[in-house]
């Protein structure tokens, strides 16, 4: 086995152009499918090998990865690279038999999967991504009969990042889906068709699209396919807001490339999910040399983690950076703090958590503002005002959204560590929480003077202890409130935190930390708000063909 996977190897890594790899056709119908349920044990053998170092990477990397898919995913999301290496050298050498797979072209070319994929994702789309397709086909119309005018609507924008960009979503009917395709598509004899679907530009395959996107009960290429047992809407309204996202991504980026030209705006919002990002007036972007290679000093800086390359491929960008003493262009001081704090963050995700403005009231998690404010119209309505309670009584909402609906607070021992406050502020905060914790205590005593004196007795004798104070009140049917020791942090960005030579490296630490959770949870939050919207919008339509 080792050596058929070495020469499969060998044979990918000569091809060029990953299109012209080839992949088993099992990869593609996610065959066999895992066991409904969670915890469910694994189908068939496991095959175990030891392999040599470095050929696991190899292997991955010549392997035919969905959009969608990721090795570190929802098991309907995570990718089977090391299974497609493994079917696809055996199936080099001697065919594989199955009773799903007998009859079906075993081998495709990566192209060709994507091809059969991309005419699967067609037919079985949600209600969300056929609103989204149809809009886009009216707006293109329109301009294309001269009944509209002027660049193309974002809306068409975000339909081709539906179909094209890596934002699908997945799901065992899905797979099942591209089982039932591949046995009526691609018979063993059926090169034809592989090569259609490899191409994906000619009459034939505009016809095949065409037929799986306008589905009716008259003429219907998924004839005999189940229909579904679950709504799927939810999952398309997911992947209508990646697709978003997936702009808005390539947008900051041209922003802050931008950012070097005299008069470039500093602020720009970005939908979804709703944040406004701001630039520090000093920070722009700088263009290096054409030449295949940084000079020594940038790639040196770029290497540190001091800028980060937000340029297209070939024609390196570096940012932030600001102008030196005698007006070259230097790293931001302490730049590089952020990206250790931050190492493993994707490029854009670094970004927005670095420049998103916290104290701007359009970056508020209410679902309505974020919805009223956004210019492209192409969002549906959102759910702002479903109620999720946890085991303690905590809303979802509230405790995901903490960051943006109140200042940044810690205790005072934790400002007074980080550098941020004096002992001499710290002493007075804990001293002013003491205080008025002592004042609830002495309300707490009297409201039970006359209806129970031994409490009243061990109450005063609990003053010094809070929590004992707290436990005691209970038996009387009081409550505590505990002052604790507060210091709020007026932080606007970690930009600007970054910029503020006062702040100690500890605390630009401390808050590259949080802030890349808080933003993590953020977008997490809106995108189960757009699911949610999606389940408002459309619902479940028992009679769909989908």
């Amino acid at each position: 086995m080792r050596r058929l996977l070495n020469e499969h190897l060998a044979a990918q890594e000569s091809i060029d152009d990953e299109r012209e790899r080839l992949t088993h056709v099992s990869t593609v119908m996610r065959y066999p499918l895992p066991l409904p349920g969670r915890n469910q044990p694994r189908q068939g053998v496991q095959l175990r090998l030891r392999l040599d170092e470095g050929v696991a990477d190899r292997a991955r990397a010549v392997s035919l990865q969905l959009p969608g898919q990721y090795l570190r995913a929802h098991r309907d999301y995570q990718a089977r690279l090391l299974t497609d290496a493994v079917m696809t050298a055996i199936a080099r050498q001697e065919l594989i038999t199955d009773e799903v797979l007998d009859g079906v072209m075993p081998l495709l070319r990566h192209g060709a999967a994507l091809g059969l994929w991309r005419l699967t994702t067609a037919a079985i789309s949600t209600r969300s991504e056929l609103d989204v397709y149809r809009r886009a086909d009216l707006s293109h119309s329109q301009r294309i009969a001269g009944i509209a005018s002027g660049p193309a609507p974002r809306i068409e924008y975000v339909a081709a990042a539906l179909r094209e960009e890596d934002v699908a979503w997945h799901a065992t009917y899905r797979s099942e889906a591209v089982q039932f395709l591949a046995r009526k598509l691609l018979p063993a004899s059926a090169e034809d068709v592989e090569d259609i679907l490899f191409g994906q530009d000619t009459p034939e395959w505009d016809d095949f699209l065409l037929a799986m996107i306008y589905r009716s009960e008259f003429d219907d290429p998924m004839s005999g396919f189940r229909p579904p047992m679950h709504d799927f809407e939810g999952r398309g309204g997911s992947a209508v807001w990646r697709a978003k996202r997936c702009l808005e991504r390539h947008d900051t980026l041209l922003w802050l490339r931008r950012s070097r030209k005299r008069g470039a705006p500093t602020t720009r919002v970005v939908h979804p999910p709703g944040w406004p990002l701001r630039s520090p007036d000093r920070w722009q972007s700088t263009v290096c040399p054409l030449g295949p290679l940084l000079p020594p000093i940038w790639s040196s800086h770029l290497d540190a983690g001091r800028v980060l390359d937000i340029g297209a491929v070939g024609r390196p960008v570096l940012w932030p950076t600001i102008e030196g003493p005698s007006g070259e262009a230097i790293p931001v001081p302490r730049f590089d703090v952020v990206t250790a704090a931050a190492r493993g963050v994707h490029l854009d995700e670094l970004i927005e958590m670095l420049l998103v403005d916290v104290a701007d009231p359009a970056s508020s998690g209410d679902a309505e503002a974020e919805l009223k404010s956004e210019p492209d119209g192409d969002r549906v309505p959102a759910d702002s005002d479903a109620d999720i309670d946890l085991d303690d009584g905590v809303r979802l909402d509230g405790y995901i959204d903490e960051w943006e609906s109140q200042p940044l607070s810690m205790t005072a021992h934790r400002a007074f560590n980080l550098g941020l406050i004096d002992a001499a502020e710290r002493d007075a905060a804990v001293d002013h929480a003491r205080i008025a914790t002592q004042e609830h205590m002495q309300h707490v005593i009297a409201s039970l003077v006359g209806e129970d004196d031994q409490l009243c007795s061990d109450l005063r004798a609990a003053t010094d202890a809070p929590y004992l104070f707290a436990a005691l009140a209970r038996r009387g049917r009081r409550r505590l409130s505990i002052t604790t020791s507060s210091w709020t942090w007026p932080v606007t960005s970690l930009a600007a935190v970054i910029a503020d030579s006062s702040v100690p490296v500890r605390a630009v630490e401390y808050l590259a930390q949080l802030m890349r959770l808080r933003c993590k949870r953020r977008l997490e939050r809106s995108m189960e708000q757009a699911a949610r919207a999606a389940f408002d919008r459309f619902g479940y339509d028992p009679n769909s063909i989908l």
